[in-house]
């Protein structure tokens, strides 16, 4: 008999059938036998995927018809437990599965997966006593975003107490909400979750540690002889990546295993082909695998085209099974009406560049009504407070939309998704990536303008994370949630937007690369420390090299059966601790400290911000290796911008807020104009023209701007700036500082914005200037030094806080540090 596959299946009239299904026909008695008879024989076939289309029709066919009779059987026999217990619920005492004895013995059955009131399938059950019984070994967990992960390093920090523990997150804002569910989980003797490298001492017994790569590296470097007995990688698959970051995270597993080799590495992640692809160099760890493969979700995804040139396109459904389309007489002017149209009560819609994704969220929130919620009203009033009350966020919350960027600072980041998940007038987060790496919000719909994530489109992988955010099981699932089984089937909408999206981009295209079954997808390995990268000759080789010797600098003897240069100055050794990638310290190390001794004995210590950025700009920016990758740090040659940066690091210093730093950026913007006798004003990716010999659009004519317009670019640029000092231009200070260039006094100011040791010590726990100076100020009775000079806060405040009605930002921070009691 000739094998079955979906190709010969869809040239069949069971594609007929199937598809009158799809668009929502009336089916007679004749044609529901012939479908679930066909679905029956799929679901016993050897082939996943046929199986998987077998599932598919009868969740289906069940939200369609309300006949759930077959599901249950099917989710039953398959250990799709939530869903046989959801379904269970809805039969009346007339059904023959309601009677006493088999009622009984399923319902027995199915309570053996419940925890905490929610029911496991059977691969999350597996996947506990998987984890348990491998503590002591390496493993990757390969789960779905709602498989409950995050429970997963809980319960391994709670069961096992005498064992230090690191979770390694690729974000200071995912750091932020692991620390947070840490602090929440009443976790016995946890103690102070270590969030920062002068966190730590000898002396304290820290059993928990959340940290990323680069905080890290900074708390190895500093204390030699600390190791872990259980790491875990949180979002692992960054790792296969070949930038500096995934670079960093392979060199920091290599020395953990080399100073403890009974470390136990646990790799989690959405989307991994073949586990050992982790595999790293220099560490000798051959991790076991766990992947879920359960199909509970069944998605439909959908396209329509209003982009200019491309005819009376009507909305189409990608069938990702048959490979095949099929066209709904649901016809929409624009992209906002279908928006409008198809929207439930919790939309993403997805974009790529910032600028983008902000002008979309203002453009949608035009068409809808304003809406009327006091925690919206209370959260524009704090941003209005905090920033500018024509700050364009502001004018989307109050009708029910809200944009989520990285020019968004992390900690009003958290409080929008908090918002998000509270408020039921907020329907509509227009977002990009940042979306994709832990964050967990009740979204229970998807649409999709741009399907690039930077420069590159979006992976298969990458997509089928984006997706897998919709309708997640704690949200489906959760006791007393409605219409949990039509929420299996998750809908997506790619659409093609004029201004939005590509001219070039084939929409159509896209589906059948990311979520055709048929297509096979494999891991892109490109970090040249892991095993699955292949070294060939050219600018791989180069970067191996260099990446081995930084390897080997950094902890001694980890590199075996290998030649490696090392460095001999402590400059040299300081430029490799903080990373800096964009010399080439060996060559380079000798001539940057006779520079750096020079500087100190004709000037003394660098004490101001002019001189610290003229030092930076000629000890470590003339070394800059022009062959290597452009550095955006090149810039602090000239004058102009390294006066900018001392400018805004003086602002710092002088402790102006948020506001004032806004008003004193349109100040320098109108006298730079003034002086230059040009309105043209650089601000990055936020601009919209050309400028002298530039080729990309990164300025703006700031006079043919209104006041909202300069206010809105002042916000995020003042954070890029930020980001910019902290991510490029600090690992330099930390260098000087190193060295002994700093004044110690000075360099606490750059570093933390105050001398004063106790507001330090709250900054270091994760509180910001404004509420460590809150707390200080009016609440200093929930602030407490220790013997051993560690900084405890008291969980009242949160709630003395909120008696004397604190900004609810403010109250919102302090809930992600301490548990209110």
């Amino acid at each position: 008999m000739e094998e079955l596959t979906i190709r010969k299946l869809g040239n069949t009239k069971f594609k007929d059938l199937y598809f009158q299904l799809l668009k929502g026909d009336e089916l007679g008695n004749t044609e529901i036998v012939k479908l679930l008879a066909i679905a029956v024989l799929l679901l016993n076939h050897k082939t996943l995927e046929i199986r998987r289309l077998g599932y598919r029709i009868i969740l289906f066919y069940g939200n369609a018809s309300g006949q759930y009779q077959a599901l249950y059987d099917v989710a039953l026999n398959s250990g799709l437990h939530p869903v046989s217990a959801v379904i269970s619920s809805y039969f009346s005492e007339d059904d023959h599965r309601s009677e006493s004895f088999i009622r009984n013995i399923v319902g027995s059955y199915i309570d053996t997966f419940r925890d905490q009131g929610i029911v496991l399938t059977e691969q999350q059950d597996a996947l506990r006593t998987f984890v348990q019984s491998e503590y002591r070994k390496s493993s990757v967990v390969v789960a779905p975003t709602s498989y409950g992960k995050s429970e997963l390093i809980i319960q391994s920090v709670r069961e096992n107490p005498g064992q230090r523990i690191l979770i390694l997150v690729p974000s200071k804002a995912l750091l932020a909400q692991t620390k947070k569910r840490l602090i929440y989980a009443d976790i016995e003797g946890l103690g102070k979750v270590v969030t920062h490298p002068e966190m730590y001492s000898v002396e304290r017994k820290n059993r928990a540690f959340v940290l990323t790569q680069e905080r890290l590296n900074r708390l190895l470097n500093e204390n030699a002889g600390l190791s872990f007995d259980m790491v875990f990688i949180d979002e692992a698959h960054n790792l296969l990546q070949s930038d500096r970051r995934s670079e960093l995270l392979a060199a920091m597993l290599c020395i953990l295993g080399a100073r403890n080799p009974e470390t136990s590495f646990k790799f989690l992640t959405p989307f991994l082909c073949d586990e050992l692809n982790v595999r790293v160099r220099f560490l000798d760890m051959i991790p076991s695998g766990f992947k879920i493969d359960e199909y509970i979700k069944s998605e439909r995804f959908y396209i329509r085209d209003f982009r200019a040139g491309r005819g009376q396109t009507k909305l189409k459904l990608y069938d990702h099974f048959l490979n095949d389309w099929m066209e709904f007489d649901r016809r929409y002017a624009n992209c906002f009406e279908l928006i409008k149209g198809e929207a439930l009560s919790k939309n993403i819609v997805y974009g790529n560049r910032k600028k983008s994704i902000e002008s979309f969220a203002v453009e949608l929130a035009a068409v809808l009504p304003p809406v009327d919620c006091p925690l919206i009203q209370t959260a524009c009033a704090d941003l209005g407070e905090l920033f500018d009350r024509r700050y364009k966020l502001i004018g989307c919350l109050r009708k029910g939309v809200m944009y989520h960027h990285g020019s968004i600072p992390d900690t009003i980041r958290l409080y929008l998704e908090s918002l998000f998940s509270s408020s039921k007038q907020m329907r509509f987060l227009v977002c990009n990536s940042t979306l994709l790496e832990g964050v967990n919000l009740p979204i229970e719909r998807l649409f999709v303008f741009d399907f690039f994530k930077g420069k590159q489109k979006l992976t298969p992988s990458q997509f089928k994370n984006l997706v897998g955010r919709v309708n997640r099981f704690s949200e489906v699932f959760a006791p007393g949630a409605k219409a949990a089984l039509r929420k299996l089937e998750s809908s997506v909408y790619l659409l093609g937007v004029n201004g939005y999206t590509r001219d070039n981009a084939a929409l159509e295209t896209f589906y059948d690369k990311s979520v055709n079954v048929s297509k096979v997808v494999k891991d892109t390995v490109s970090n040249v420390l892991l095993e699955a990268t292949k070294i060939i000759d050219g600018k791989v080789s180069v970067l191996y090299d260099d990446a081995v010797a930084r390897l080997e600098n950094l902890h001694p003897g980890v590199v075996k059966d290998r030649e490696c240069r090392y460095v001999t100055t402590q400059v040299g050794k300081l430029l490799i601790a903080n990373s800096v990638s964009e010399i080439d310290v060996f060559s380079e190390e000798e001539a940057i400290e006779r520079k750096i001794r020079r500087g100190i004995e004709a000037n003394g210590v660098i004490n101001t911000v002019d001189r610290l950025m003229l030092a930076i700009s000629k000890s470590f920016v003339d070394h800059f290796d022009n062959s290597r990758e452009y550095s955006d740090l090149v810039r602090l040659k000239q004058e102009p911008a390294r006066n900018f940066y001392a400018m805004i690091l003086d602002w710092k210093l002088k402790k102006l807020s948020v506001k004032q730093t806004i008003r004193q950026t349109l100040a320098y913007w109108k006298k730079l104009v003034e002086t230059s006798h040009s309105d043209h004003v650089f601000v990055g990716k936020w601009g919209d023209t050309k400028y002298r010999d530039s080729k990309y659009e990164n300025w703006v004519r700031i006079s043919q701007k209104d006041d909202g317009e300069r206010i809105n670019l002042a916000i995020v640029r003042l954070k890029d700036e930020d980001d910019f000092f902290d991510n490029k231009i600090f690992k330099f200070v930390e260098v000087l500082n190193g060295v002994g260039a700093l004044d110690p006094g000075f360099y606490k100011l750059i570093k933390y914005g105050t001398a004063d040791d106790t507001k330090i010590k709250l900054i270091r726990d994760g509180y910001s200037h404004g509420l460590a100076d809150l707390m200080l100020e009016r609440y200093p009775e929930t602030v407490r030094a220790t013997l051993g000079g560690e900084i405890e806060v008291s969980p009242r405040l949160v709630n003395m806080m909120i008696n004397n009605e604190e900004s609810d930002l403010l109250i919102f921070e302090a809930k992600m540090n301490l548990k209110p009691i």
